[in-house]
């Protein structure tokens, strides 16, 4: 528990990129709501930024930890532990701030979409300022043959005698984590999802984005990022591999493509609240159509 957070921490691009954005949000007066609190270190910021009031939300076991450290910090009479899902919780005045580093790799996979709504509706003042503001998804075909006969092709290959090859469909419909740097690329990124979280109010988003393949090559999916706006000036991005703690997403075809410099590629993106995606299009005169709900075999038990 306490190695994981410490990775998070370890982060400092992530982590110096929310304080500096604390720092130019929070006023005096302002009641901070810290979703999904982790180690409790975003609700130390605003603290430290001058809040009045931080509710440090955390589920997990976690918000003991915070609990520690706002008694070491000397901050627990600003800073509140909440250990309940955030869902559930129940505040005594509205805040005026709400931040959350609720973010995986491809941005939505933690339910920040459904979280930040259900905070707004309840546990926000009219107008709040919310951190992240804006979390914008791209996209971009690949060759990335390691990831993708490590994930993907293992499966069509003959195993201690067996043949596997009826498992490969599944594997090719989930979303894997993976260092997709530049090199990779068979064309020029595009965004493809924009979410403003002021203001969306569907956790269910769409987006399209065409590409012009700029080499020839093997198409063995998608690679995929996110980048989050805290504030103005202030942005977060793991599209650059190795430079966070966030790898990039990796969403694979069930079949290779062979493309050549000029091929048009189309793809349609779709995320339920980050728990289930598909992604669909075209490579030239090959089109595709996946999702995560068909990554593993239905269940047969009546």
């Amino acid at each position: 528990m306490l190695d994981y957070h410490r990775m998070l921490l370890a982060d400092a691009k992530r982590t110096l990129a929310f304080r500096e954005a604390l720092r130019r949000v929070v006023k005096a007066d302002d009641v901070v709501v810290d979703l999904g609190s982790g180690s409790g270190m975003l609700a130390f910021f605003a603290a430290e930024a001058g809040a009045r009031k931080v509710f440090a939300i955390e589920r997990g076991h976690m918000a003991d930890v915070i609990a520690v450290l706002a008694k070491q910090f000397r901050v627990g009479d600003r800073v509140e532990v909440l250990h309940e899902n955030s869902e559930k919780v129940e505040l005594p005045e509205r805040g005026s701030v709400l931040v959350s580093e609720i973010l995986g790799t491809f941005g939505l996979q933690e339910e920040i979409l459904s979280m930040t709504i259900d905070a707004r509706a309840r546990l926000l003042a009219p107008n709040a300022t919310i951190i992240p503001s804006r979390v914008v998804l791209s996209a971009v075909p690949v060759e990335l043959s390691y990831d993708y006969d490590k994930h993907v092709a293992w499966w069509s290959g003959d195993h201690y005698g067996f043949d596997l090859s009826p498992l490969r469909m599944f594997a090719s419909n989930g979303l894997f984590t993976a260092d997709i740097p530049e090199k990779t690329h068979l064309a020029r990124p595009a965004e493809i999802i924009d979410v403003h979280l002021a203001t969306v109010d569907d956790s269910t988003v769409t987006g399209k984005a065409s590409f012009d393949v700029t080499r020839d090559g093997t198409l063995h999916g998608f690679g995929g990022w996110f980048t989050a706006t805290l504030a103005d000036d202030v942005t977060l991005s793991n599209e650059e591999a190795f430079a966070t703690h966030w790898q990039q997403t990796f969403l694979p075809l069930e079949q290779p493509v062979e493309v050549t410099s000029g091929t048009r590629v189309e793809l349609e993106l779709q995320s339920h609240d980050g728990r289930a995606w598909r992604w669909r299009g075209r490579a030239g005169e090959t089109e595709f159509d996946q999702a995560t709900g068909l990554s593993s075999p239905p269940c047969t038990r009546i």
